[in-house]
């Protein structure tokens, strides 16, 4: 720390004042922050102690709660007894009470009180005192009494002196008698209440203490049981403790009584502790900390000024290069860069100074619109190329700017934590090797897509001509075999069965008859690609009636859409075009065919539009969309959107590329256009008239 101090010192000697007030300022800012932390690690020893405090409670808590949860049914049940039985004796009474009171040595007596006064008791050894106890003539016992009968519900008071003698825990339910009175006591009776009275259960206080847990929590902690507004008056009363708890800050607990809101209320003994166990050797810790950082921090200044006087090492040497040269230090901060740089990413040269950090020369980059972070956010791609510089040591890839520049970065870091970059501008290099890749990446795709296509086919069909060579297998043929052999076979049951048979083979035939379609239609996709490609494919327009161009392709592709619930509406002018009816209805399979495939839910609308000298034919659909980029490419030889997908819906994917040039063999054209998410539309303009010299073939 001395050593800090005198380098500091002689940074203020040499005129620099702001590192030593920033010195200052973080000292002031430390203390504060320990001084925060040790009333933060007070606070949270607290709550802790309040959390331990709360959790040994609670164990209490469910122990209460469930005993007067216990006796509480136990007298509700015991008072409808009683009050569906007024003249009940003390035998019976005796028998249903000690049911009630079963082994709980807690329990003193059970006691009905009818009018108030208690007429029986049980059990009556011991408690003789009880009898003829008069309520209304007892003044502490009395509210508790009225506040059950007001209330309706089960009340629970004490510490209360009992009239035998000793203390005890009264819970109280309202008894109610009635007696029906009419003409003979018939079905016209009516209902009046005669009387009311009290059930009452007496619990020794102090068993009852024991019981719940409270005698043995109450050595530990200060506790209150407070029934806080109890139900039907706003009075408080205390169960258990001093009210004097609730001016030092308890923890309380909810008990879930029905009848009345009873809270239990708990500090330590002697109060919260006014410090934690683990004070002194935590604030021995902060205080380490602390001067830890303040020495970190002076030695973090002074590197700082130390090394201003290597910035502009190497600039005069590295402008001469072709390519970008640009030099980081450990920290990621610019050292210098040559024009080369500056001009690759078109950065401002206020930003190329010294000093400046690489990830604001990145964010500049990003801000401007020359930098393009793919499918990367901003942060994401900057943490990411900064652990690359970093862990990697050196790097080597490329970058792809918005511009549509492809810069190939080189970085090197050095054994002194230095990194040195070069930029070479590979664009041209990039797009001529792209182009070449991608060519031969949808060859191959299209390649693996086309032996798929052709597989299937011709698997179906030697299935089912390996089935049919063994037709005596199938089951139908088992079963017109074993009708046979019997002799007393119904003609008609014979000929329902090989009616059977016939329909599972005729059923085989056609399956097999779609795969040769199919496969035929495969052949011919390649065939006609091929031609297109070698220009020897003919065409050979005719004047023709534009219903016999949509008509065949409404009527086959009608079954397809309604099979994949889609509505397929159809709009078409009358008139005629000059085309080659076969290879333009092709091309409208193609489309239409194309829009049902693709689309899972929503319509296919065809039209068409006849105009002076074209027609236009349009097909829409609400599928997925086309994105923009890919308008042109879709219509290229070999070339798929999406593999997956149209490996899914079948077909080569050489569709649209015949379908266009099919148009444009017979004066036409063919564009679509499309919104994500919506659908597209592809629109096909062929001539209405014939051209020149309409009596030569169009070859291609």
């Amino acid at each position: 720390m001395f050593v800090l101090f005198k380098k500091l010192s002689k940074s203020v000697k040499c005129g620099n004042k702001f590192v030593w007030s920033l010195f200052l300022c973080a000292t002031v800012l430390i203390l504060l922050t320990t001084y925060r932390l040790d009333r933060l690690s007070y606070a949270n020893f607290i709550q802790q102690v309040r959390t331990d405090t709360y959790l040994e409670l609670l164990v209490v808590k469910e122990n209460f709660q469930s005993v007067v949860h216990e006796q509480s049914l136990a007298l509700r049940e015991l008072a409808t007894f009683l009050g569906e039985n007024p003249g009940i004796a003390q035998g019976e009474f005796s028998y249903r009470a000690q049911k009630v009171r079963g082994a709980d040595d807690s329990i003193i007596n059970i006691a009905v009180a009818p009018d108030l006064v208690i007429s029986m008791v049980y059990p009556v050894e011991g408690n003789e005192g009880a009898l003829g106890l008069n309520y209304r003539e007892n003044q502490e016992q009395l509210p508790g009494v009225l506040r059950a009968l007001e209330t309706g519900r089960n009340v629970l008071v004490g510490p209360v002196n009992l009239a035998q003698g000793g203390v005890g825990l009264i819970m109280r339910a309202p008894l109610y008698y009635s007696e029906y009175q009419g003409p003979a006591a018939g079905r016209d009776a009516v209902a009046r209440p005669r009387s009311q009275g009290v059930v009452s259960v007496v619990l020794d206080y102090q068993k009852f203490l024991d019981h719940t847990g409270i005698t043995q929590a109450a050595t530990e902690y200060d506790l209150l049981i407070d029934a806080a507004n109890p139900i039907g008056s706003h009075m408080s009363a205390s169960l258990f403790g001093e009210p004097a708890i609730k001016n030092h800050d308890p923890v309380k607990l909810d008990f879930d009584f029905a009848f009345e809101n009873w809270h239990l209320l708990a500090t330590p003994k002697g109060g919260w502790p006014n410090r934690s166990t683990s004070q002194w050797e935590e604030r021995l810790v902060m205080a380490v900390i602390a001067s830890s950082l303040l020495a970190l921090l002076g030695y973090i200044l002074w590197l700082a000024e130390t090394r201003k006087s290597a910035r502009m090492l190497l600039s005069n040497g590295i402008e001469a290069l072709n390519d970008g040269f640009v030099m980081f230090d450990k920290d990621d901060r610019l050292i210098l860069s040559n024009a080369k740089y500056k001009e690759l990413y078109n950065l401002p040269s206020e930003l190329l100074r010294p000093g400046t950090p690489f990830k604001d020369i990145v964010k500049a980059g990003f801000k401007g619109g020359k930098l393009s972070s793919g499918n990367m956010g901003e942060e994401e791609w900057i943490a990411k190329r900064v652990h690359a510089r970093r862990v990697g040591g050196a790097l080597q890839e490329e970058h792809h700017l918005a511009d549509g520049k492809v810069i190939k970065v080189s970085d090197q870091l050095m054994q002194n934590g230095h990194s040195v970059g070069l930029r070479v501008d590979m664009t041209e290099f990039s797009r001529a090797k792209a182009a070449a890749e991608a060519a031969s990446e949808a060859k191959s795709d299209f390649m693996g897509l086309l032996s798929h296509e052709l597989r299937t086919p011709l698997t179906v069909i030697l299935g089912v001509a390996r089935l049919s060579t063994n037709a005596r297998l199938l089951a139908p043929s088992k079963e017109l075999l074993a009708a046979l052999e019997t002799n007393d076979v119904d003609p008609e049951e014979l000929k329902v069965i090989a009616n059977r048979m016939f329909d599972q083979l005729s059923g085989m035939m056609d399956r097999m008859i779609q795969s040769g379609e199919h496969l035929l239609h495969l052949i011919n996709e390649m065939l006609d690609i091929a031609k297109i490609e070698a220009g020897s494919l003919t065409i050979i327009p005719s004047l023709c009636d534009i219903s016999q161009i949509v008509d065949p392709v409404v009527q086959q592709l009608t079954t397809l859409s309604h099979a994949k619930g889609l509505e397929f509406h159809v709009s078409a002018d009358q008139g005629s075009v000059y085309v080659d009816k076969v290879r333009t209805r092709q091309i409208l399979f193609n489309l239409v065919g194309n829009a049902i495939k693709f689309t899972e839910a929503g319509r296919v609308n065809l039209s068409v539009k006849v105009h002076e000298n074209t027609a236009v034919f349009e097909v829409c659909d609400t599928g997925d969309g086309i994105p923009a980029e890919e308008y042109e490419t879709i219509f290229d030889a070999f070339y798929q959107i999406d593999s997956t997908a149209t490996r899914r819906a079948g077909g080569t994917g050489m569709g649209l590329a015949i379908s266009r040039s099919l148009a444009e063999l017979q004066g036409g054209n063919l564009t679509v256009a499309s919104t994500m998410g919506q659908g597209s539309c592809f629109s096909l303009t062929l001539p209405t008239t014939a051209p020149s010299e309409p009596d030569k073939d169009i070859d291609a």
